[in-house]
C-alpha cells in the first residue's frame, strides 16, 4: 500500500504539470494562423514563442514524475491519480479570478478522491511484466492508426475528429509510458529508447492535434473529451497491456469499475465546472492579441 500511496502522489505531481500547461499553451495557440489542417507547420510555429516553450517545461518536468509512479503502481491506480490534478486548475479559478467554489466543484473532487481510493484499495498489484506482442498489436495498432487518421488524409477535418484523435495518441502514450517503465525496471535500456522514441512521437502528435482543435474549438470543449479519453482507455484496456489482471473477487471487482467511473465522471464534471472553466477562457482572451 506503501508503493500504491507514493505513486498517486507522483501521478498527481504529474498531472498538475500537464494541467498547468495546458492553460499557459492554449492563449498561445490563438495567435498563430494555420489552415486547420493536421501537419506539423502548426507546431513550428508555436516553437517560436517563448510563453508557448516553457508550457512544453513545465509539460517535460511531469514525464519523470510519471515514470516514477509506473515503476511502483499500476497503470489502473496511476491513471486515475492523474485526475487529482485537476484541483490545480480550480485552486486558480478562486485564487486567481475569485470565482466561487459551490457543490458542483466539491461533489466533483469529493468523486475524484473517493474514485481514487477505491482504485487503490481494489486495483491490481503492480506487475513489472508486460503482455505478449499479439496483445500489444491487438491494442496498440488500432489505437495508432486512430491518432494517425488526421496526417494519413492531410487535409481540414471536423474539429471532433481532431480532439479524438488527440485523446486517443495520449491514450497510446499512457501505455507506452507504461512499457517504458517496465524497461526502465528491467534494466532493458535498448527496449526503453525504442519504446520512449515511440512514446515521443506519439506525444507530439497528440500535442499538434491538440493544439489544432483548439483553434477551431474553446478549450472548454476540448479538454475535458481528451482527458476522459486518455484517462479511460488506459484503464480500460490496461490489463491486456500492463500484464495487471483484474481482481477475481466479485465484490473487488464491482469496487473497481465503480470506483473508475466515479473518478471519470467526477474529473469530467470539474473540467466543464465554472472556476476550471474560468481559468482556461482567461487565456483565451489571448485570441484577440495580434498575430505574432
Amino acid at each position: 500500500m506503501r508503493d500504491i500511496i507514493i505513486g498517486i502522489l507522483l501521478a498527481a505531481g504529474a498531472s498538475a504539470c500537464f494541467n498547468l500547461a495546458t492553460v499557459v499553451q492554449a492563449g498561445e495557440t490563438r495567435k498563430v494562423k494555420t489552415q486547420g489542417a493536421a501537419n506539423l507547420g502548426l507546431l513550428r510555429q508555436l516553437v517560436r514563442r517563448k510563453r508557448w516553450l516553457a508550457g512544453v517545461g513545465v509539460q517535460a518536468l511531469a514525464i519523470p514524475l510519471q515514470l516514477a509512479a509506473l515503476t511502483i503502481a499500476p497503470l489502473a491506480v496511476v491513471q486515475p491519480a492523474d485526475a487529482t490534478g485537476l484541483i490545480v486548475l480550480l485552486i486558480a479559478g478562486q485564487k486567481m479570478l475569485g470565482e466561487k467554489v459551490g457543490w458542483h466543484e466539491v461533489v466533483s473532487v469529493a468523486a475524484i478522491f473517493l474514485g481514487v481510493v477505491g482504485v487503490a484499495l481494489s486495483g491490481p498489484e503492480h506487475s513489472p511484466e508486460n503482455s505478449g506482442a499479439i496483445s500489444l498489436l491487438l491494442v496498440l495498432a488500432p489505437l495508432a492508426l486512430i491518432a494517425l487518421v488526421p496526417y494519413f488524409l492531410r487535409r481540414r477535418l471536423a474539429s471532433v475528429v481532431m480532439v479524438l484523435a488527440a485523446g486517443t495518441a495520449f491514450a497510446l502514450t499512457a501505455f507506452l509510458m507504461k512499457i517504458v517503465a517496465d524497461s526502465l525496471v528491467a534494466n532493458a535500456w535498448i527496449a526503453l529508447l525504442l519504446w520512449g522514441a515511440v512514446a515521443g512521437l506519439f506525444a507530439i502528435l497528440g500535442l499538434n492535434s491538440e493544439q489544432v482543435a483548439l483553434q477551431i474549438r474553446t478549450v472548454a470543449r476540448v479538454a475535458p473529451i481528451i482527458f476522459v479519453i486518455e484517462l479511460a482507455l488506459p484503464i480500460a484496456l490496461g490489463s491486456i497491456v500492463g500484464g495487471e489482471s483484474l481482481p477475481s473477487d466479485p465484490a473487488m471487482a464491482a469496487l473497481l469499475i465503480g470506483s473508475l467511473l466515479v473518478t471519470v465522471a467526477g474529473a469530467f464534471a470539474l473540467m466543464r465546472s465554472g472556476p476550471v472553466n474560468a481559468v482556461l477562457e482567461a487565456e483565451q482572451a489571448a485570441e484577440a492579441e495580434p498575430a505574432g
